[in-house]
């Protein structure tokens, strides 16, 4: 009786500990001071010129045997208004998604990061933050076409799965359904390889999207692809990265487009890292190719609150109208802009 007991005992507590859950809310908030010039010049209170603001919920619950169950939610927000930032006015337009993993890897669904994102965050010297990174020229039309996608960061109703990393090397297929019915319109799909070893990382991605979407599909959707290759290479205190991009677009009359993207970051030491990265854009068949630089200054205060500085120069060819960081630069004008900006983040 007693070991009938003691056993029945030992497997709730077994049953107790699988089941043992946490649930974590943080987030960040990031202000700063901007002056921009342009066409015109622009004085303004920033949100997220190092990382957008946002509010993060996250659990994750072991399943027991090497397994377990997780979500994210993750809202954005602009602190200088309070509105939302990022979703089109979606609650959680961040990301959105729930997964189960284990040794064997992850299977994730819903609004998340696409592959060429987690291939190319590692490369990009500002994360491909939405203002200030110089990749943002990929999400440029000019030259191209209209019929040319925009770049998309994450895609809406995404089946992911993440492998494990063996022996330096991991991959995610990806594959996002349009859910058009009668139609592949909003179809996007996409894969990554990467390597990692010591002070070597490599990568490849690839993202295909469709024209249309479930709520207006189109007739015969157009597709965009984009190939990402690259890599970072460590030195002590300095990291140095490169990338390749290629997009083009199987619409007729659309122009394929390359982007070379080239980064260093060196950690000056514990309480100060410097960033610098340039990308270059090349349209066929267009003279409209046009460069970005950034650079970047990061204090840290203590481990949640930091002091940062960002300058971005444009330069535009003549009849060039490309941008990053919303720098107000009229249509064709052929003008440059840049911007200087002071910040805080602060996590929370």
């Amino acid at each position: 009786m007693k070991k009938l007991v003691l056993a029945t005992a030992c497997s709730m507590v077994a049953a107790i500990a699988h089941a043992q859950s946490s649930v974590q809310v943080s987030g960040i908030i990031d202000l700063g001071i901007d002056y921009a010039k342009g066409s015109q010049s622009q004085a303004r209170l920033r949100d997220g010129d190092m990382a957008a603001s946002r509010l993060i919920f996250k659990g994750v619950e072991d399943l027991g045997g090497g397994n377990r169950a997780a979500f994210l939610l993750e809202n954005g927000f602009t602190a200088d208004t309070g509105a939302e930032f990022f979703g089109n006015n979606r609650l959680f337009g961040r990301q959105a998604w729930v997964e189960i993993g284990g040794g064997w890897g992850t299977v994730r669904l819903g609004r998340q990061y696409t592959p060429s994102f987690d291939g190319l965050v590692k490369v990009d010297g500002f994360y491909v933050n939405s203002n200030v990174s110089p990749i943002n020229l990929v999400t440029s039309r000019e030259g191209q076409g209209a019929a040319k996608a925009i770049y998309l960061g994450r895609f809406d109703n995404m089946i992911a799965y993440r492998s494990p990393t063996l022996g330096g090397f991991s991959t995610t297929l990806a594959y996002a359904p349009g859910e058009a019915a009668g139609s592949s319109s909003g179809r996007n799909t996409g894969a990554n390889l990467m390597y990692a070893n010591g002070p070597l990382y490599l990568y490849y991605a690839y993202q295909a999207q469709n024209s249309g979407t479930a709520a207006a599909p189109v007739a015969n959707p157009t597709r965009t692809t984009f190939h990402y290759v690259g890599g970072t290479y460590k030195i002590g205190p300095l990291q140095l990265g490169l990338t390749f991009e290629k997009d083009s677009s199987n619409a007729p009359g659309t122009n394929d487009a390359r982007h070379y993207l080239a980064s260093a970051t060196w950690e000056v030491n514990a309480f100060n890292t410097f960033r610098g990265e340039v990308v270059k854009r090349a349209v066929d068949n267009s003279p409209l190719d046009p460069y970005a630089l950034t650079l970047g200054w990061d204090h840290s205060l203590s481990k949640r609150t930091i002091l940062y500085a960002r300058a971005v120069y444009v330069n535009n060819p003549a009849g060039g109208s490309s941008s990053i960081n919303q720098i107000p630069i009229d249509a064709n004008s052929g003008d440059n802009g840049s911007s200087i900006g002071f910040g805080i983040r602060h996590n929370f």
